[in-house]
């Protein structure tokens, strides 16, 4: 199919750069449009202009998925693709009114998700932040859209899914595998050359000794298990530094939940503009990422394009990316002594082998080309829209 496509991409989250959501569709937005085709979005802010800010009246609100069907019924014969994230559009192509291409999208399978959450109440069954009325609200509204996420991924066309393990759990559980495509995430190649400028001389990073993660600050991602990283690898190299990027939360309730009887060396930045960051990895020595579940995990694939080598849970995502590289650098899921001890052994490498490791990470994360990913897509979507094409005429 030569002609430009007309695509619509369906968020429920803000369509921002700097959120890990929405920038995947953003990025590849940026990409087929540079590629000669036609993007729009319809998120949150598009469903909802003026957000209320009474908790309650958030309760008499549609749900995004009402709001987002009423937008593709109105507007769906401009378009040739819909790709919406799942859950948002959970109606029959026929209901939305719909003789394109309907795409769900996961950045984090919604199933693997639940699975965590039940892991979490055992595992740390104690801890409640936030607001009473804002948790019921919360456990509200997941209620009401949970059944959305499988009905979506049951009425579209194509299922787009980050990892070959989404792939397979949809496959084995739900028998959807027959429509599902694993695309992996990717850097722009302005931003790869963004992070190999930023690279700072083997010697300079091994003395600074800094340790870097970029994520939000919450259980999933490994909040838990920091206080112990850090006690473990100070016993072993008590210099060592502690970088902590796009927390969301402040530098005190970090240190908070540390728990440690010495913040020095800690730095928390809660946010930061996409554009900073590779400066802000500049100085760091390793990577970490204890998380516990993730779609894919830009956290290691930037790192990894800084010349980091990165230490992870061996979980979906970040299995990607790790394994081509070295599955040493991965460790069982919450295994903080094999974390810890992986971080250290990196920390001492002499220059020789270091250079060589972060060589290797380069070249891995250069393998990840948004620009080839987005080809890869727009092969996939055409080829289904000529099919769903030739089936209208038959």
């Amino acid at each position: 199919m030569n002609r430009p496509l007309k695509i619509l991409m369906v968020l429920h989250m803000p369509w921002n750069r700097n959120l890990g959501g929405p920038r995947v569709q953003l990025e590849l937005a940026d990409e087929f449009q540079a590629m000669g085709h036609h993007v729009e979005k319809f998120d949150c802010l598009d469903a909802f202009p003026q957000p209320s800010n009474s908790r309650i009246a958030s309760l008499l609100l549609p749900s995004f998925s009402t709001k987002a069907k009423q937008y593709v019924q109105a507007n769906a014969h401009r378009f040739d693709i819909i790709d919406a994230h799942q859950g948002n559009l959970p109606f029959s192509k026929q209901e939305l009114g719909i003789q394109g291409l309907l795409v769900a999208r996961s950045v984090g399978l919604f199933a693997f998700l639940q699975e965590f959450l039940e892991f979490e109440k055992k595992q740390w069954p104690q801890q409640k932040r936030g607001n009473p009325i804002g948790r019921l609200i919360r456990a509200f509204q997941q209620q009401r859209e949970q059944p959305s996420y499988l009905q979506s991924l049951q009425a579209c066309d194509l299922i787009n899914v980050p990892n070959e393990d989404e792939k397979i759990y949809l496959q084995q559980h739900w028998g959807l595998g027959h429509k599902c495509q694993a695309f992996p995430f990717g850097l722009t190649q302005k931003r790869q050359a963004a992070f190999v400028q930023a690279i700072q001389p083997v010697t300079q990073r091994l003395e600074h000794q800094q340790v870097a993660f970029i994520g939000y600050w919450c259980n999933r991602k490994g909040s838990r298990d920091w206080g112990a990283i850090i006690q473990g690898v100070r016993a072993k190299l008590p210099d060592t530094k502690f970088l902590f990027l796009g927390t969301g939360v402040s530098e005190e309730v970090v240190l908070q939940d540390l728990n440690l009887p010495n913040s020095q060396g800690i730095e928390v930045i809660p946010s930061y503009d996409s554009d900073e960051l590779p400066k802000l990895l500049s100085g760091a020595t390793v990577g970490a990422f204890p998380s516990y579940m993730e779609g894919f995990g830009f956290g290691v694939l930037e790192k990894l394009a800084c010349g980091l080598p990165s230490v992870a849970y061996d979980i979906p995502g970040p299995r990607a990316m790790l394994k081509p590289l070295d599955a040493a650098l991965m460790v069982p899921v919450g295994n903080v002594e094999a974390f810890t001890a992986k971080l250290v052994q990196i920390l001492q490498l002499d220059e020789i082998a270091y250079s060589q490791l972060s060589e290797r990470c380069g070249v891995v994360a250069e393998t990840f080309s948004w620009s080839r990913i987005a080809k890869d897509h727009l092969d996939v979507y055409s080829q289904e829209l000529e099919r769903l094409n030739a089936s209208l005429v038959h």
